[in-house]
């Protein structure tokens, strides 16, 4: 019985460790993504796209200078 005592800590860690590992998994899982990220990725890919299609009109600008120079 004192055997059991001593080796009950040693059962134990990994027990703990198994279990926190789990829990952490369940919630940094990637299928979970929240509504917030999603929106903040939709409004950098807005942004995105504004600044190319600004920046295709200032190259269009740009070339219309330079011919008429």
């Amino acid at each position: 019985m004192e055997n059991i005592l001593y080796y009950l800590p040693l059962l134990a860690c990994p027990l703990m460790l198994g279990l926190m590992f789990f829990m952490m998994r369940g919630s940094m899982g990637g299928d979970h993504k929240s509504k917030k990220s999603d929106d903040t990725q939709q409004q950098m890919q807005n942004k995105m796209n504004e600044l190319m299609e600004q920046n295709n009109r200032l190259m269009r600008e740009m070339e219309e200078v330079k011919k008429s120079q």
